[in-house]
């Protein structure tokens, strides 16, 4: 009884005359093979053949007539969006590392839908066999992608076949071979008699076997056959023999393989026969046909598995991997490499449960042993041991022979970030990474927002938010927040609605004829990501913003799935800021006097980028700074205070064991000296009671820094082009690592 992924009964229609459903079923067939059938029937074949398909004695053309089904009639048979995750699993899971194409059909007659389903399956690991006789030819962009998917090729030959079948098979096989893709010469052998036609396929078949990588399949029949009634074609009775429908067989030799496919050295020319084996277990690995005896052994540490020795000297003479050979390095898992019985290579790796990931980390073959196709059967088998679902991440050099990106990326893995030289992979969704991406931008205490990787995320950002201002006729989406503000004209922006005015469905109300918000800083929604990622405990979910300002931080916040609630003075700001992030979930500004307001609950995070003292102007539908705005404030040190007091009421708000972050900087008075504010803004969190815990500066670009430069030189004065983010902790600090999720191996 064959086993079977069923899409629907048999996959045959119910119509007159009867055809294949156009929907792709996956059987293990009696032999053991996994027939994944593209193509089901043979229009080009049949026309060709049309007295029983190729050689009289099609198989699958006799099955079809059993079930009343035109076998004429090529039908594709697509995987539709329903069942493409049981399809997936089913041939991920099953026992052989390979699948074929080309059982009951020729896939040639779509050669489209052949390749999308084999590029659909690729990350099961499993090698596609696609068995053909070229009625239509590949176009080299289909070996292209063949060549990425390390498809095996089989063309279906024979000595019966016409001299001018042979010679467009044997130039397709040709083609095949010089784009790198695997071919196979498939012959249909016969025991041929002594007549004229018998003795002129003999000829042809011993040419079909003097090439490389050939398969013996011998033709089974029946005694009705024209052929074996002419003398032409002899059969012997084999009662053992496996599938073809027959027990007569034509044995041009007598050891022919006639047994399951589970067991056949042939394997379809599959590259590499591989079996995973426990250090401890029996060797059951198979030799190939046209290869050598290739062993995967997986061992659960390196220490014990008694290939320790074999490990370090390897990892030594490799040099990139020489970690590998440190005893702190061989508890992790590896998957050991035997050729011909002989150690050859190794792969170590390791599962993260805490962060939840899997590593893939050092990996390295004998010089004299090097095979691209034989490391990615690796690289295969430790996919294979990640049974928790976690992402997989690999770092790889651009300019490693093995151990580069594409070899990764032929079995399944993208690049998330490429970084001086290197690539950084993962397995998985490029979401299980991003924290792994922005930690990378944030490797230190200087955050440079001007790197290429860094300008990708942002962008990337402010297109969502302009997606989100455009769907709610919100024009401008980013006014109002906070980067190169030290534009403007006489220390002040032309900023917000002083240019033009809206109401709160993004109608434009006057406009004084200026640059509409030309002039004013934008909040870095990346440098908002990193802080929302970085310092939100597991387990949080909710972030107050006493000052809040632009959109930046509510959409970033309200696009991860948090709550958040900001204390905002102007009344314009709050209802563009809620119309433009609607669509998420209880992302809120409130118009209050943030000195004034304190929240009803307790927050996971507070985080606010309050304006610069008297360095930007910030007004409301009327035209005027609302009272309480902090920079219509006539003093510094009343600024200050009232700055001061808003964040006592969100320290006030704010869990234990949390944090508490503020994007600041400082400006001149008319004067050209600092007022200090960074340094008071230490002094008053640590007054509070709270743990002063990072320090980080925030580079923004340079250029324009550069044209002030050649004016406030000549007062002494250095263009700032930096901001500070200040972390402060309320709490018990040990409790960190414990209360904050893991960022894994970078």
């Amino acid at each position: 009884m064959s086993k079977q992924f069923l899409l629907v009964d048999n996959g045959i229609d119910n119509i007159h005359p009867r055809q294949y459903r156009p929907f792709l079923s996956i059987v293990e067939n009696g032999k053991g093979v996994l027939d994944c059938d593209t193509v089901k029937g043979c229009t080009l074949g049949m026309a060709a053949y049309p007295d029983g398909g190729c050689y009289g004695s099609c198989y699958a053309n006799k099955t079809a007539a059993r079930y009343g089904i035109d076998f004429s009639i090529s039908v594709t048979r697509i995987l539709t969006t329903l069942h493409i995750e049981g399809c997936f699993n089913y041939v991920r899971k099953h026992h052989s590392p390979w699948y074929r194409i080309g059982t009951a059909g020729d896939p040639c007659h779509d050669w489209e839908n052949t390749l999308s389903i084999c590029e659909i399956l690729r990350d099961t690991g499993k090698t596609p066999v696609i068995i053909t006789k070229h009625w239509k030819t590949l176009s080299d962009s289909n070996l292209l992608r063949l060549k990425k998917l390390s498809a095996v090729i089989n063309t279906s030959t024979s000595g019966m076949d016409t001299d001018s079948e042979i010679k467009h098979l044997v130039a397709q096989m040709e083609r095949i071979k010089k784009a790198g893709v695997h071919s196979v010469n498939r012959i249909v052998t016969c025991s041929y008699g002594t007549t004229e036609w018998g003795r002129t396929c003999n000829d042809k078949q011993k040419y079909l076997l003097s090439f490389d990588n050939v398969i013996d399949n011998p033709l089974r029949t029946t005694k009705t056959n024209q052929h074996v009634i002419d003398g032409d074609i002899l059969l012997t009775k084999v009662a053992g023999a496996v599938g073809g429908g027959s027990k007569f067989v034509s044995l041009h030799r007598p050891n022919v393989y006639l047994g399951t496919c589970t067991a056949c050295p042939d394997q379809c020319g599959v590259k590499k026969t591989i079996k995973i084996i426990k250090r401890e277990g029996i060797d059951m690995v198979q030799k190939s046909l046209f290869e050598d005896t290739v062993e995967f052994i997986y061992v659960e540490s390196v220490i014990g598995s008694g290939y320790e020795q074999d490990v370090a000297r390897l990892a030594i003479e490799d040099g990139v991997a020489y970690r590998a050979a440190r005893k702190n390095m061989q508890i992790h898992s590896a998957i050991i490499l035997k050729i011909n019985n002989v150690f050859s290579g190794f792969f170590t790796f390791q599962v993260n449960h805490e962060a939840k990931e899997f590593c893939l980390l050092q990996s390295a073959m004998y010089l004299d042993k090097k095979d691209k196709g034989i490391y990615s059967q690796m690289v295969k088998k430790i996919i294979e041991q990640n049974t928790f679902g976690y992402p997989m991440i690999m770092t790889v050099s651009t300019k490693h022979d093995l151990e580069n990106p594409k070899v990764f990326e032929s079995v399944g893995f993208k690049t998330y970030l490429e970084l001086s030289g290197y690539a950084y992979m993962v397995y998985g969704k490029l979401e299980d990474v991003r924290m792994k991406r922005l930690a990378h931008a944030t490797m230190t205490n200087v955050w440079n927002s001007t790197k290429g990787d860094w300008l990708r995320m942002k962008k990337e950002w402010n297109e969502r938010i302009e997606a989100a201002g455009t769907k709610h006729n919100i024009q401008n989406p980013k006014f109002a927040s906070r980067d190169g503000c030290w534009q403007g004209a006489n220390g002040m922006s032309n900023i917000v609605l002083s240019s033009q005015e809206i109401n709160i469905n993004g109608e434009i109300q006057h406009n004084k004829g200026k640059s509409f918000n030309g002039n004013a800083s934008v909040l870095d929604p990346v440098a908002c990501e990193v802080i929302l990622r970085f310092f939100m405990p597991t387990g949080g979910f909710s972030i107050y913003n006493p000052f809040g300002g632009g959109v930046q931080m509510g959409f970033v916040t309200g696009a991860y799935g948090y709550e958040y609630l900001s204390s905002e003075i102007r009344q314009n700001q709050c209802d563009v800021n809620n119309a433009i992030c609607q669509d998420f979930y209880n992302t809120k500004w409130l118009k209050s006097d943030s000195s004034k307001f304190t929240p009803k609950k307790k927050y996971d995070l507070c985080f606010s980028c309050p304006p610069y003292y008297q360095v930007e102007e910030y007004l409301d539908y009327e035209g005027v700074s609302p009272e309480g705005e902090l920079n219509a404030i006539p003093t510094y040190e009343q600024f200050r205070d009232t700055l001061f007091e808003g964040y006592k009421r969100g320290i006030e708000v704010l869990n234990d064991n949390c944090f508490f972050v503020i994007m600041t900087g400082d400006s001149r008075d008319k004067n050209g000296a600092y007022y200090g504010c960074e340094a008071e803004h230490e002094l008053f969190f640590k007054q509070q009671g709270l743990h002063i815990y990072n320090k980080i500066t925030y580079l923004e670009c340079e250029f324009t820094r550069l044209a002030h430069a050649k004016v406030t030189l000549n007062y002494r004065k250095f263009p700032k082009r930096e901001q500070k983010i200040l972390v402060f902790y309320k709490g018990d600090m040990s409790k960190i690592r414990e209360l904050y999720p893991p960022i894994g191996r970078l």
